[in-house]
């Protein structure tokens, strides 16, 4: 093991950081950041008019009003399931 390490670390490129590349990449994970959310957003309301539609006769907002349970796992579910799609359509 001796033989790998006897050179050492290659040298940085460069003099030091390049702190206007560091602000750029900060500003896109800023900007990433909001798309995200209003991408998460309109999804889950897009998926509970989807839900409202596929679930015709029942109103979940009277039940979980009531304290039924299973409309609440329900809805936490299908969030669940909305917020999983939309990870892995954002992290393409």
């Amino acid at each position: 093991m001796g033989n790998i390490f006897q050179g050492g670390l290659p040298p940085l490129p460069g003099a030091g950081p390049d702190f206007a590349s560091i602000a750029l990449n900060m500003l896109f994970a800023i900007i990433w950041s909001i798309v995200a959310a209003i991408g998460f957003a309109a999804a889950i309301a897009i998926g509970f008019r989807v839900l409202n539609v596929l679930t015709p006769g029942l109103d979940e907002w009277e039940e979980l009003r009531k304290g039924n349970m299973a409309v609440g796992l329900l809805w936490a579910a299908f969030t669940i399931g909305v917020a999983v799609v939309l990870y892995v359509v954002l992290n393409k």
